[in-house]
């Protein structure tokens, strides 16, 4: 199960609080997550001065995950209600596979299939190291085929494929192929 501070979990948390139909655009949404105060989006840090631990909400991380929403059509932008595949997403036996399958076909759409990621990973071990590659490696190999999504959404994307168990994946994002199908 994906932690807490997880894309994947991030996600859910969005959506369960956009079900409501309450909000007319994404900053009346992000206003209300950060008033129902999920752990998800709260960040620590020391303060060095004082010693102290402090934290706050991170509004950019939640206008972030709500702007993934829209990308994978789980949300409508003009009012932030739940889309047909969002609605479905909210059941949790369903969850993985439905958001699994979205960031299929973003990356699908942005010209790049898990096959030519399965490949590219396959191409990266055999020229370089016995270690799988990263990310930014799998994206510098894509990029040469003029793909349309740039290497953040690249990088999230893997992790929710990675999340939702269509790639496996390592504690530090390292991707690799789960199987052949």
């Amino acid at each position: 199960m994906p932690g807490e501070r997880t894309l994947y979990r991030k996600v859910q948390v969005v959506l369960d609080y956009a079900k409501e139909d309450k909000h007319i655009d994404s900053e009346t949404l992000s206003d209300y997550i950060i008033n129902k105060q999920p752990t998800n989006f709260l960040y620590y840090w020391r303060n060095k001065e004082t010693d102290i631990i402090e934290q706050r909400y991170s509004q950019n991380s939640i206008k972030r995950v709500i702007n993934i929403c829209v990308e994978l059509k789980l949300l409508k932008e003009e009012k932030m209600n739940l889309t047909t595949r969002g609605k479905s997403a909210i059941d949790p036996r369903r969850f993985p596979t439905i958001i699994g399958n979205s960031a299929k076909e973003f990356l699908e759409t942005a010209g790049i299939s898990i096959e030519s990621i399965l490949n590219a990973i396959t191409s990266i071990l055999r020229l370089n190291k016995p270690q799988p590659p990263t990310s930014l490696e799998i994206w510098n190999y894509l990029k040469k085929n003029d793909v349309m999504i740039t290497r953040e959404e690249f990088r999230r994307l893997l992790t929710l494929l990675g999340q939702c168990k269509i790639l496996a994946m390592s504690q530090r994002r390292i991707f690799l192929p789960y199987s052949h199908q």
